[in-house]
């Protein structure tokens, strides 16, 4: 009886903790965040404000605020053709030195990887990859056309395989269309997928999406076994 008690409250705490833990990190975080921007303008806000009042006055939240209207400003300035001319320059300019290359570019490579937009992954897949009987996903990047399509008697699409659990490496591969698998899931689900190592599962119900070379199962059983 103690046995069983005590496998039964080590479970309701564990349960407790996987349930408690992404909240409490997001809150950590955007603690540390406010903490970081408060600790590097506040003094500066309350400078500024001084020139006015005669005297530095603190308030909480303003140096935040600024912040969050810069970003805004910098994004405005960047969707324009003399906005992206500038960024251009300025990272051609970081690039220069050596010591700084590769830190912005990882940072960089980071960024994008999280900022996944649907215009660039179309679609997440399966492929049998790197050899019959072993399954990799993948993103649908483009249809392939002119010379690599001039070479299938078939539709062929441009296939992104990242590695895990860095997506922002991996293969390009070309796969005819018949031989890919449609899963029904996002492509930020399939990177969160690849980026938790397998351990974060997109929840889908109902029926599988339909594919090109049938349904999945029958696809699945079928490739690779000839004589099946």
């Amino acid at each position: 009886m103690p046995g069983k008690l005590t496998l039964v409250l080590r479970n309701y705490f564990i349960t407790g903790l996987l349930v408690s833990l992404p909240l409490a990190v997001t809150v950590w975080v955007l603690w540390l965040v406010f903490r970081t921007v408060e600790s590097s303008l506040g003094s500066l806000v309350a400078w500024l404000i001084g020139l006015f009042t005669g005297e530095p006055v603190r308030i909480p939240g303003v140096s935040l605020v600024l912040t969050v209207a810069v970003l805004m400003l910098v994004g405005m300035v960047a969707t324009n053709v003399v906005g992206r001319r500038l960024v251009a320059a300025g990272e051609r300019l970081l690039l220069m030195f050596p010591f700084v290359r590769p830190l912005y570019m990882g940072v960089k490579q980071v960024i994008e990887a999280f900022s996944v937009k649907r215009s660039s992954f179309r679609e997440v897949v399966l492929l049998e990859h790197p050899r019959p009987g072993i399954w990799a996903i993948g993103f649908v990047t483009n249809e392939a056309r002119g010379e690599l399509a001039a070479h299938f008697d078939q539709p062929v699409k441009t296939v992104f395989l990242p590695t895990a659990p860095n997506p922002t490496s991996g293969f390009l591969v070309i796969v005819p269309e018949r031989q890919l698998i449609r899963l029904d899931m996002t492509p930020e689900e399939g990177f969160k997928l690849i980026l938790s190592g397998g351990v974060i599962m997109p929840e889908r119900s109902g029926a599988p999406p339909e594919n090109p070379g049938g349904s999945g199962k029958r696809a699945l059983a079928g490739t690779g076994d000839p004589e099946a």
